[in-house]
């Protein structure tokens, strides 16, 4: 890992882990630079073995320490990664350990290309993998720019689902290299809650239909419905499917849902739990009446 020092329009280059004692003040913060290479290598090893060769970390991978400290714009204070040129973080905005999170999220994207996913995935499903890593080191941000406000969305309800947050991180990651785009995403979250809670959603689909093809795009049509609910509307949504009578067609449920969908639109400040509840109404299996005999 090389630091690059940039001050009074000169620059100079350090190998991280070689570093000794040395501490670096820029801006608000203090930095041991071997310090912050001994975790990243750590933290890198742990998580993708010997999927991450030596050349990745010494080569691929560039802290810089700029003029004046604190980098200025909200999008260029943290770190960057080109798939030509590697992963650059940015020393300044962030303390010590977070800055180490920055650096996972960064070396994410290289291990995203190298399993050939990256080049095929959309923009959530590059930062979701990159929020996966950062957050083994403890670093959880949000956002409300997109596509990372999706993406920290879904992998925060992903991590608080036990069928998900509580594997290794290798299978965690495997998960999502299997994916790549947003609705699919949603899909793993719609799947983990199912499994986690026991909504019975992968039940009724079964006895619903034999066709594959049917099941998968009935999945593929909640995941896109459902793409920005909380797991509380994932949960009401899920349940509402799983307690449709069994008359209901495949093409009622998509009607339904694209109703759901037009209602929200519609009207924004409704709320959409009680939306969701009204759409699926009469489609709603009857509980059973006990009649008393005298």
């Amino acid at each position: 890992m090389q630091l690059l020092l940039r001050a009074n329009g000169q620059q100079a280059a350090i190998t991280m882990e070689s570093a000794g004692d040395q501490v670096l003040v820029v801006g608000e913060h203090r930095y041991k630079p071997v310090q912050i290479a001994r975790k990243v290598r750590r933290y890198a090893t742990q998580m993708w073995g010997s999927e991450i060769g030596s050349e990745i970390l010494s080569e691929r991978l560039t802290f810089e320490a700029l003029d004046g400290g604190r980098p200025s714009g909200p999008w260029t204070d943290s770190g960057s990664f080109s798939p030509r040129s590697g992963s650059f973080v940015s020393l300044g905005r962030w303390d010590e350990d977070s800055t180490v999170g920055i650096a996972l999220h960064e070396l994410a994207h290289e291990m995203h290309l190298r399993r050939g996913g990256y080049d095929f995935s959309d923009g959530v499903l590059r930062e979701a993998v990159s929020l996966l890593a950062e957050r083994e080191a403890g670093l959880m941000r949000s956002f409300e720019r997109e596509p990372y406000h999706t993406a920290s969305h879904l992998i925060a309800q992903l991590s608080e689902l036990p069928a998900f947050g509580n594997q290794s991180f290798v299978k965690r990651w495997n998960e999502l290299m299997d994916l790549t785009n947003d609705a699919a995403l949603a899909d793993l979250v719609n799947f983990y809650l199912d499994k986690s809670e026991r909504l019975g959603f992968d039940r009724w689909l079964k006895r619903f239909t034999d066709n594959l093809e049917l099941r998968d795009a009935l999945l593929s049509k909640l995941a896109v419905t459902s793409l920005r609910y909380s797991l509380e509307l994932r949960r009401q949504l899920i349940g509402n499917v799983v307690r449709c009578g069994a008359e209901i067609t495949p093409d009622q449920i998509v009607r339904v849902l694209d109703s759901v969908v037009t209602l929200d639109r519609r009207y924004p400040n409704d709320d959409l739990g009680r939306i969701i509840d009204f759409c699926f109404a009469p489609h709603a299996r009857r509980k059973r009446r006990l009649f008393a005999f005298g």
